[in-house]
């Protein structure tokens, strides 16, 4: 395909006669019909003289319209950190509305934490894997978008082409992408849904990550035909290339969120199998039906809707929720041997996507990877995708499984900084498979490395799949059995705490690396209230840290059931998850991270508030206490060091998930940060 702009505004064309245009000063004339279009602060405005833009205003416009100007005068970096803060802060608040309204304003994901999530979040595009997505490929987005979605696409695809009804929205995301140094993309307002303004056959994919905000922000309030989503659909297939494919997503006609009345334009959503029929109806000739879980605007696993698909749901992300979520999770394993109830249950979930080809069999990138690393011998030959896991932390996680039961894990970060700490977890199992201090019996708990590389300008980092049922299962278990499953989980950390550790005298340079670097960043993160509160930590750390002697050894750094794998008797079976990983990391920390889990069990606590309530009180269960306390023995701990090291443990928490979208959640920093400070301003 021919070379993106500026030297033209390929591969756009007249929203009337769909004729060429040709560039002017500032603007473009289509040189079939004589129509010009204006292009102001880089955006093309394909809306004829006589049409009217009736996308309307939103909540959001001042505000966005504003942070355009920002991100123009100061840049984008300090104007979004700006609007972030406004978010976090609830400074920013919509329109008083009943709670019903509110409500479906978060079912349908416009508030102000939608907003700025749909800003920042890599993980908006998390299908994108999907798609048969390549380095060469030319991209048709269709908004509403903040720009977190068109620019992933832009760092994958060679060029990307964003249409919406909102000029703010549109120039918000030509800031961003020049602040990430992006400059394949080509934005353009338009004023009628169902004409996109491209030629026949000029693009390779098409995504439409919501067919009913398409149409709320390109003709508002208008009333559109029971007919709009079978007509976009038609018009999506007229503009896609031989082998192209498509990526949409609506509202399940008979899900939860129509039955709230949460959307509108009745016409776009469909069923499962409407989705399919009109598909076929516009020319594709395949189509694989999927649902983002649990909304199609913001997920955190995605299933196939086919019956004989092997992606299926995962319940393990529900089993640390309150007492009536765990009851029914245990019900769902009862009940859903071999995805009975599951499929059951599809046409009640609330939304629903599907990728659409022009032609049979067209491979996804996650299939054409798998193949790849067969076709090298990192994998067995026939692996089939089993689970689609987006992780908030800004990557993708791909499993799947061989017919003789060999599986593979598969990462594929979103962003640079998803890339690191991908990289940091490979790097960490390289190490620990070669550590000959560890036990062979320990060493066979870590995946093994399988490879790390670049595949069609994609990241990826693959590594062997773990066999075990997931910890979390033991917070609805038995007291017997959830006892000794802390026990074998302590017992397993100490033996790997006693192989590989070593005294050292922790001067200036090991406390820096151990928590000083982090408290420095972090109070360049929080507002100015807690600052006082982090300077006082880090004194307390420094007296307490410095110039001692410690055992520094393995510390996995978020040691808990999420990230724990059992087998029969209770036994750990493996161990998962070491972005954070450290050779030569402080002691107990990951002690104090399992044993402090019980009150989950009960209550649903976040970490903050268990840290509050349980690991800086030393408030735990008798089995939790003598555990920590024999530990505390071993490692020669008294009250004051152990207070310091609880005091890193939360640290540790907050490194953790800083490139997460939970850290932007202000009900995450009032839990996990503002919570903590003021138990901490207690007792220095």
């Amino acid at each position: 395909m021919r070379n993106p702009l500026p030297s033209g505004p390929d591969p756009l064309a007249c929203p009337v006669c769909r004729g060429p245009l040709s560039v002017r000063a500032a603007s473009v004339r289509c040189t079939a019909c004589a129509l010009r279009y204006p292009r102001r602060d880089g955006v093309y405005l394909l809306g004829p003289p006589f049409a009217v833009n009736a996308g309307g205003r939103t909540f959001a416009t001042d505000r966005m319209r504003r942070l355009a100007a920002d991100a123009h005068a100061v840049g984008w970096d300090a104007a979004r950190q700006r609007f972030a803060a406004e978010v976090l802060s609830g400074t920013l608040r919509a329109p008083e509305q009943s709670r019903w309204a509110r409500l479906r304003a978060k079912l349908a994901g416009t508030t102000w934490e939608d907003t700025l999530q749909d800003l920042v979040d890599p993980t908006r595009a998390g299908w994108k894997f999907l798609l048969n997505l390549r380095s060469t490929d030319w991209v048709l987005f269709l908004g509403p978008s903040w720009g977190a979605a068109p620019v992933s696409l832009a760092r994958s695809a060679a060029h990307v082409v964003v249409l919406d009804g909102n000029v703010e929205r549109l120039r918000l995301v030509s800031e961003q992408a020049a602040a990430a140094g992006l400059d394949n993309l080509t934005f353009a307002r338009v004023v009628d849904p169902l004409r996109l303004p491209l030629p026949d056959g000029s693009v390779n994919l098409v995504v439409a990550p919501a067919i009913v905000e398409w149409f709320m922000a390109v003709a508002g309030e208008r009333v559109l035909s029971a007919a709009c989503g079978r007509e976009l659909l038609c018009e999506l297939r007229r503009v896609l290339a031989p082998r192209g494919q498509a990526y949409v997503a609506t509202d399940n006609r008979t899900g939860l969120t129509r039955l709230l009345g949460a959307r509108r334009v009745s016409g776009a959503s469909f069923s499962a199998r409407g989705l399919r029929e009109a598909a076929s109806a516009a020319g594709f000739r395949a189509s694989r039906v999927l649902a983002p879980i649990p909304f199609h605007h913001k997920f955190h696993q995605v299933l196939e809707l086919e019956p004989s698909s092997p992606v299926r749901l995962s319940a393990d992300p529900y089993r640390t929720r309150g007492r009536l979520v765990r009851p029914l999770v245990k019900a769902w394993d009862v009940l859903n041997r071999n995805g009975a109830l599951e499929r059951r249950l599809h046409p009640l979930l609330p939304g629903i996507g599907a990728v659409l080809s022009t032609e049979a069999e067209v491979p996804s990138l996650a299939e054409r990877l798998l193949a790849h690393l067969a076709a090298d011998g990192h994998v067995a030959p026939g692996c089939r995708l089993t689970r689609y896991f987006v992780r908030a932390k800004g990557a993708a996680v791909l499993v799947a499984n061989a017919p003789d039961g060999d599986g593979v894990i598969i990462r594929l970060p979103f962003d640079v900084a998803a890339e690191g700490a991908c990289a940091a977890h490979h790097q960490a199992l390289e190490t620990l498979v070669s550590d000959l201090r560890i036990p062979e019996e320990l060493r066979r708990l870590f995946p093994a490395p399988y490879g790390r590389g670049s595949f069609e300008g994609q990241p990826f980092f693959a590594e062997s799949a773990v066999t075990g049922e997931a910890g979390r299962v033991y917070y609805s278990r038995g007291t017997r059995r959830y006892d000794r499953a802390i026990v074998n989980a302590a017992e397993v950390l100490c033996r790997l705490r006693r192989s590989t550790e070593k005294l050292v005298h922790v001067d200036g340079d090991e406390f820096a690396r151990l928590c000083g670097r982090w408290l420095e960043e972090l109070r360049g993160i929080v507002g100015r209230e807690p600052r006082g509160a982090l300077d006082a930590i880090e004194r307390r750390l420094e007296q307490t840290l410095l110039g001692r002697r410690l055992p520094l050894g393995w510390h996995h750094g978020d040691y808990d059931f999420a990230n724990l794998l059992y087998g029969p008797r209770d036994a750990v079976t493996g161990i998962l998850d070491f972005e954070v990983f450290d050779a030569r990391g402080l002691p107990l920390i990951d002690l104090m991270v399992l044993v402090a889990r019980r009150p989950i069990r009960r209550t649903g606590f976040a970490f903050g508030t268990l840290f509050a309530r349980s690991i800086l009180a030393r408030n735990l269960p008798p089995l939790e206490a003598r555990l920590l306390e024999e530990e505390m023995r071993t490692v020669g701990a008294d009250e004051e060091l152990y207070q310091a090291l609880a005091l890193c443990c939360w640290l540790d928490h907050l490194r953790l998930r800083r490139d997460s979208w939970l850290v932007r959640s202000p009900t995450w920093l009032d839990q996990n940060l503002h919570e903590v400070v003021e138990a901490v301003r207690r007792i220095l």
